[in-house]
């Protein structure tokens, strides 16, 4: 089982987010960040953050070859960082999608994806049945 941080898009005052714009991201190891690094965050949406990870890797390989750091040193250096991305990757893309007016709402535990958007939406949808039950002033089932 994964938890997926629930992130809403900026709306008005009052009005529910559409539910296609609405991000789940996945906490824990990220395979694919590990592996493709900049091209993932880019991928993922998160320019900035893309960008500014290729700058470091950039000016570390710059500071590398100017102090004439070994390869050997500047491969630990370079899987370190991939290591590093692996786990933190999916909180800079929440940071990204926080920079862009996304709020992290809520916490879904699931297998994939598809199961976390499913308890998620199915426990919405329950819990805004037991609203309307409770205005209305039926009992709930």
């Amino acid at each position: 089982m994964a938890i997926f941080t629930v992130h809403f898009p900026p709306t008005g005052p009052g009005k529910p987010p559409a539910p296609e714009k609405i991000v789940f991201l996945r906490d824990g190891f990220s395979w694919p960040a590990f592996i493709f690094g900049p091209f993932w965050l880019a991928w993922r949406r998160a320019w900035l953050v893309a960008g500014l990870w290729t700058l470091l890797l950039v000016a570390l390989a710059l500071i590398a070859w100017k102090l004439r750091v070994s390869r050997d040193a500047m491969s630990w250096l370079t899987l370190g960082l991939a290591v590093w991305l692996g786990f933190e990757g999916e909180r800079l893309v929440g940071w990204n999608l926080a920079r862009r007016g996304y709020v992290e709402r809520d916490l879904v535990i699931g297998d994939n994806l598809d199961e976390a958007e499913a308890a998620y939406f199915h426990r919405h949808r329950a819990s805004e049945r037991i609203a309307k039950d409770d205005v209305a002033g039926e009992p709930a089932p």
